[in-house]
């Protein structure tokens, strides 16, 4: 017996722990609350295909088929995860919405690499963020001629307000 995408679908919506019989009373109860047509259909198809599996094997079926979507739906889960932790480091320095922001003597905001172990702050492979006076950013330019950072983005600040230099892509946001 050959069940679509669909009908596996409301099998694994509908599926009861009684089996077989509770199944088909859900999907015979899903099937007098439908308006749509083709819905319908697909529904007495599921009822139909499923009447014709003898009882033992068809609770197992049924207990397959809803463990199989279960585990799709933890598997994308679990695939999301991993790849939220395996993106950028996370950033330090200064938070977006810190006071450093809104300081009267702010005028940038830049996030930047750190290179190597010579640079005035961090150890190399973490990214900060920074809220800096015109002072502190040609400081960081200079650290950034020496190649000890790499600055990622650079923003200029006014009253709290980020002006972004280019569209921000990606973690930089």
């Amino acid at each position: 017996m050959r069940f679509t995408q669909s009908e596996l679908e409301l099998i694994y919506q509908y599926a009861m722990p009684g089996g077989k019989d509770a199944t088909l009373t859900e999907l015979r109860a899903v099937r007098r609350a439908v308006k749509e047509p083709l819905t319908k259909a697909i529904v007495e198809n599921t009822i139909d295909k499923l009447l014709e599996v003898p009882e033992p094997e068809c609770s197992r079926f049924i207990a397959d088929t809803k463990a199989r979507f279960l585990e799709q739906r933890d598997q994308s889960i679990r695939d999301r995860l991993a790849a939220a932790r395996a993106q950028e480091p996370p950033m330090l320095g200064h938070d977006l919405f810190g006071l450093e922001r809104y300081s009267p003597h702010t005028r940038h905001m830049v996030v930047v690499d750190i290179l190597t172990s010579d640079s005035p702050v961090g150890f190399p492979g973490e990214r900060y963020r920074f809220f800096l006076s015109d002072e502190g950013y040609k400081n960081a330019k200079k650290s950034a001629e020496r190649g000890e950072i790499k600055i990622r983005s650079h923003a200029a600040v006014g009253i709290g307000r980020l002006y972004h230099d280019k569209k921000l892509t990606g973690p930089e946001r």
